[in-house]
């Protein structure tokens, strides 16, 4: 089997002069032409049914499998038409559904079925066709699915930080030596990273500095006068020198490219994270 050819329009013709569709054994004009593709030679068969049974060899139980999704195929295509013409397009709540969708799977793979949805709704948005009944109500329970599942890594996450908070109520305050040797490992890794980022990237900014406390406490002030943490002093290449924070690296777009700014955001909140 090579493909199908669907002629909608056959029934309503009235006549079948010059009809798009024909048998090529007995030239009959025909609705659904099956075509026909030889493993021996590569020679090509367009058929009717009941040649494409004799030709093919196959059990009419398996050509009435076919003609049944044919026909589905072409009600669910009818469907479509029919609401177009009764003015129905793709509507503003299949808008935002998407929006919300493609907000969400960033980066994120997703099955078959899920990709088959995403790209159908993509194409009728592009279009401005109304979506199949069924195709709505699956975009809208794929939406009821993320939704649920951020619900939960949202719960998982508050739990943690409980976890974590109730750990930290209980723990022992940390000795002076202690917090020596820990406001090292703090420098020591900043330097490391500084050295990684500034060795990878194509930036004409470069890590000049990063100040960096324990404990949370100020160390510096970002450009726009903020107070924080952790303060990002980069120098590009005619001298200039500013600092941000983590935020500010990336929001007030003077680092360039921004993938270098947010390469710097993304491992020093890893690092953060982890102190």
């Amino acid at each position: 089997m090579d493909r199908i050819n669907v002629n909608p329009l056959f029934q309503k013709m009235g006549h079948h002069e010059g009809t798009q569709y024909r048998c090529e054994a007995c030239n009959r004009p025909l609705k659904y032409q099956f075509v026909l593709r030889s493993l021996n030679d590569q020679r090509v068969y367009k058929l009717g049914v009941s040649y494409f049974l004799s030709y093919a060899g196959i059990s009419q139980m398996t050509v009435n499998g076919i003609q049944s999704h044919v026909n589905a195929a072409s009600k669910y295509r009818d469907q479509i038409i029919a609401r177009y013409k009764t003015g129905k397009r793709f509507l503003g709540d299949e808008i935002n559904i998407l929006s919300f969708i493609v907000s969400h799977l960033r980066n994120q793979e997703v099955d078959d079925e899920h990709r088959l949805l995403y790209e159908k709704a993509q194409l009728f948005k592009q279009i401005n066709f109304p979506m199949h009944p069924d195709d709505n109500r699956a975009l809208r329970a794929w939406k009821r699915e993320i939704v649920i599942e951020e619900q939960k890594q949202q719960r998982l996450l508050e739990e943690r930080q409980e976890e974590e908070q109730r750990l930290m109520t209980q723990a022992k305050p940390l000795t002076k030596q202690q917090e020596e040797s820990l406001q090292n490992y703090v420098i020591i890794q900043c330097n490391y990273i500084a050295n990684e980022l500034n060795k990878n990237s194509n930036s004409e900014w470069k890590i000049e500095s990063i100040r960096m406390s324990h404990d949370c406490s100020v160390v510096g002030s970002c450009i726009c006068s903020k107070g924080s943490s952790l303060i990002v002093t980069l120098k590009n290449g005619n001298g200039l020198a500013l600092s941000f924070d983590l935020d500010g690296v990336f929001a007030h777009s003077v680092v360039t490219p921004q993938l270098f700014a947010r390469q710097i955001q993304g491992t020093f909140h890893g690092l953060r994270s982890d102190i």
